[in-house]
C-alpha cells in the first residue's frame, strides 16, 4: 500500500480545487483497489461547492494535532506528501527548512507567475528539497526552468484532467441571427484580463452581442464601474456549477494576461462551446489556433493598475512561440471586438471548433488519464 498525503487549499473556488476534488471522486468511483491510500490536509475550511462522493477526512492544520500529523508524514520515508501550488508558500518553506524530508512532490499550478524576483532564492531552496516538481503545462515547466534555474529532469509535466462523465448537454444549434451570447467564467482578478473584454463591448454596442461575466473577485466593483453605459453586459457573480452557464454561451472568451493552462477551456470543450483566447502561456496547449478554437496575440500594454488585494500583473509570461519569458501584455480590445463579430457570422466554423475541442477533451484531458499518470508517478517516488 502506498500512502499519499495531499496538502491542498480547498477553501475557495478555482481550477486547483476543482481538479483535486474530481480526482478524489474519480478514484472513489473507478479505482477502489489501486494500492494507494489517501489523506487530505488543508488550511482552513472546505468550500461548500466541493462534494466528496465517499467519506474522506479533511484535516485542518490549524489544529495542532493535524499539524503534527502532517509533520510526521513529511519526515516519513514511507509516505509521499503532495503539495498543491505551495512552491511559493512561506509557511511551507519554513516547514521544509527545519525538517528532514524524503518523498515530497510540489505541484506547481501557476503560483510561480505571481512571485517577485526577490523571492527566487527561497523558491530555489524549496524546489531543491522536493523529490519531484509537477507542472500543469509545458509553459509552467518553462517558467520553472528559466526563472528558478531548476534542472529540467526534476520537473514532470502533468496536464490537468476533468471529469468527462459530467452531463453537459452541449449546444443543439448554432444560429446567431438574433443574439450572440459571449461569456466569461473565472476569477475577477487582474491576470484574467476581464477588463479587456468589457472594453471590447464598447465597440459592439450597436450589434446583437451580449456578454455575461460569471465569477467573483476583488475587481468586481471596478469592472461594474467600467461597464457603465454598456447595456448588454451582465454580472452573475460566483457560481458552484460552471456547466450550467456554459450551456448558454455561443462563445467563451478567455482574455487572460497570464494563464498557466486554462481549465475553463477544458470545461467549455466538454460542453461543445467554442473558445476564443489569448495566445499566452499554457492556453495553446489546449486551444490549437484554427483547429480547436482561435487565439489572439497580446500586443498592447496592460491598461489596468493593480488594485488593493488584487493579484499583480506578473513580471513575466511565457511566449508560446519562442518559449522564452517576455513582458506581459493584453489583447487589443478593438481587435477583440472585430474577432467576436467575425466569429458570430460563421456558425459553421464555430461548430467545427467546438466539436474538435470536445474530442480533444474526451480523448486526452480527462480525469482518468490524469489519475493514471499521477499514480505512475507515485509509484516511481515511493521506490526512490
Amino acid at each position: 500500500m502506498i500512502h499519499v498525503s495531499h496538502f491542498v487549499g480547498i477553501s475557495g473556488v478555482g481550477g486547483v480545487q476543482r481538479n483535486f476534488s474530481e480526482y478524489i471522486n474519480n478514484k472513489s468511483k473507478s479505482e477502489l483497489d489501486d494500492g494507494l491510500s489517501h489523506k487530505i490536509y488543508t488550511l482552513g475550511t472546505v468550500d461548500q461547492c466541493y462534494k466528496f462522493l465517499v467519506e474522506v477526512d479533511v484535516h485542518d492544520i490549524r489544529k495542532l494535532k493535524n499539524l503534527f500529523s502532517l509533520i510526521l508524514d513529511i519526515v516519513s520515508r514511507k509516505k509521499i506528501v503532495h503539495f498543491y501550488n505551495n512552491l511559493t508558500s512561506l509557511k511551507v518553506a519554513i516547514l521544509l527548512l527545519f525538517l528532514p524530508v524524503h518523498k515530497i512532490i510540489l505541484h506547481e499550478r501557476g503560483a510561480i507567475w505571481n512571485s517577485s524576483s526577490v523571492r527566487i532564492p527561497l523558491l530555489r531552496f524549496v524546489a531543491w528539497k522536493a523529490s519531484l516538481i509537477l507542472a500543469n503545462s509545458n509553459a509552467t515547466k518553462i517558467m520553472l526552468e528559466k526563472r528558478l534555474n531548476i534542472y529540467s529532469k526534476k520537473i514532470r509535466v502533468l496536464h490537468n484532467g476533468i471529469d468527462t462523465t459530467i452531463k453537459c448537454k452541449g449546444k443543439s444549434k448554432y444560429d446567431y441571427t438574433q443574439l450572440f451570447r459571449v461569456g466569461f467564467i473565472g476569477r475577477l482578478d487582474t491576470p484574467k484580463g476581464v477588463h479587456v473584454l468589457v472594453d471590447a463591448m464598447r465597440y459592439l454596442v450597436n450589434d446583437n452581442v451580449e456578454l455575461t461575466i460569471v465569477g467573483d473577485g476583488v475587481l468586481k466593483n471596478f469592472l461594474k464601474e467600467r461597464a457603465k453605459g454598456i447595456n448588454h453586459i451582465s454580472f452573475v457573480g460566483r457560481v458552484e456549477n460552471p456547466y450550467s452557464f456554459l450551456n448558454d454561451f455561443d462563445l467563451l472568451v478567455v482574455p487572460s494576461i497570464r494563464e498557466p493552462l486554462g481549465n475553463v477551456c477544458l470545461e467549455a470543450g466538454l460542453c461543445k462551446v467554442p473558445v476564443l483566447a489569448s495566445n499566452v502561456d499554457g492556453i495553446p496547449e489546449i486551444i490549437k489556433d484554427g483547429i480547436t478554437g482561435e487565439l489572439m496575440d497580446a500586443t498592447e500594454e496592460v491598461s489596468i493598475n493593480t488594485l488593493r488585494g488584487a493579484v499583480p500583473v506578473p513580471e513575466f509570461v511565457v511566449d508560446p512561440v519562442t518559449r522564452e519569458l517576455c513582458i506581459p501584455k493584453q489583447i487589443d480590445p478593438s481587435l477583440l471586438a472585430i474577432k467576436i463579430l467575425e466569429l458570430s457570422a460563421d456558425s459553421e466554423k464555430l461548430k467545427c471548433y467546438a466539436d474538435k475541442l470536445h474530442d480533444e477533451v474526451i480523448k486526452y484531458f480527462n480525469i482518468n488519464r490524469y489519475s493514471t499518470e499521477l499514480h505512475m508517478i507515485y509509484r516511481e517516488i515511493i521506490s526512490l
